[in-house]
């Protein structure tokens, strides 16, 4: 049996969800393709499959259950069948007594090999998608968030009020953003570093909408300007790159790449991790972000670990291998890429 036939005969519903890169929900249609071997992992990340199984069981709140999973995958990017036969025969052992699992929502198979636990922004997120789904009621965070959103709009100055906005809260409005667009709209620009990240690091798990980005865009453009500014850089970035206009998001990453801030780490990685498929449209810069990747870390550690891990994770991926193997087999390479390459292999050796 496999984990798709074994959820179909629960009395209840289910939902899986991606919580890699960005939290996304997945087709069941495409889980099964998966499941069954017919195709690859759509969304892998360090050639893993990162799960989240949500369990509703019928009028029953109190027994729900998420379920998160780190599934390796094999060179293809498929799956390896014993990871999941390990899931279903623990989940039927535990189907044999109920199911429990507190309002915080935890990992009830703690002893599970490929369980995880993700980071406080993606459970908090994970949490208000959830909510949203099941069109419940947000938390009671969402209050504070909302009327620290009301007074800025009225008055920027506000913004600089941001202590005591809970992490769920933030998560809740961007679950809800086209409710409160006009109010993100109005604030985004404005907000201090601090609450800017936070903002950001929930929208980039939905889909920003244009007039957003727009007023993101001339935010960036500003901030790129100025030194000692990587956390609204990035934070500009996380939110630029949940767009889906493409023109919006090149312009932004021709702007970054053209900056003193193409080299900085938290940009390299918030880049690296989401919007990796845009060098597709800007192939000319393939080059310009394998060298950022390369000298990542060189100061303190010279043997190219940040290259290696992302680099390599990025190989991985169909979609964007062979423009990496390009610039990277180039001859007219920099140094620095020649010996990056070199200590992947010998890293892929050991």
């Amino acid at each position: 049996m496999d984990l798709s036939e074994y959820l179909a005969k629960l009395d209840g519903q289910y939902r899986l969800y991606d919580v890699g890169r960005r939290i996304r929900k997945i087709d069941k249609a495409v889980f099964q393709k998966f499941e069954s071997l017919e195709s690859a992992y759509p969304f892998p990340y360090l050639q893993h499959a990162w799960l989240a199984l949500y369990i509703s069981p019928p009028k029953q709140p109190e027994n729900e259950t998420l379920m998160f999973l780190k599934w390796p995958l094999d060179e293809q990017g498929k799956l390896v069948p014993y990871v999941r036969d390990d899931l279903v025969h623990r989940l039927i052992k535990l189907s044999e007594t109920p199911l429990q699992a507190d309002t915080e929502i935890d990992d009830p198979l703690k002893d599970n090999p490929f369980a995880f636990k993700p980071d406080n922004v993606r459970l908090a997120n994970l949490h208000a998608l959830i909510q949203t789904s099941q069109r419940r009621k947000p938390s009671a965070h969402l209050d504070a968030v909302v009327k620290y959103l009301q007074a800025g709009t009225l008055n920027p100055e506000h913004l600089n009020q941001f202590e005591g906005l809970g992490l769920q809260g933030i998560a809740d409005v961007a679950a809800r953003i086209e409710t409160y667009k006009a109010s993100l709209k109005a604030c985004l620009p404005h907000m201090p570093q601090e609450a800017l990240l936070a903002f950001s690091q929930c929208l980039e798990h939905h889909l920003v909408p244009l007039d957003i980005a727009q007023v993101m865009l001339m935010r960036f453009q500003n901030e790129i300007q100025h030194d000692q500014n990587v956390i609204k850089v990035e934070a500009c970035m996380r939110i630029i790159g949940a767009c889906q206009n493409d023109a919006l998001r090149i312009e932004a990453w021709q702007m970054w790449f053209d900056s003193n801030y193409a080299g900085d780490m938290a940009c390299v990685l918030a880049f690296a991790t989401r919007n990796y498929d845009d060098l597709a449209f800007i192939p000319q810069r393939i080059t310009d972000f394998l060298v950022s990747l390369a000298a990542l870390n060189q100061e303190q550690d010279a043997s190219y670990t940040a290259f290696i891990k992302i680099a390599g994770d990025l190989l991985f991926l169909p979609g964007i291998r062979n423009l990496l193997l390009n610039a990277l087999r180039s001859e007219t390479r920099p140094a620095i890429l020649s010996q990056a390459m070199q200590a992947l292999l010998s890293s892929k050796q050991a």
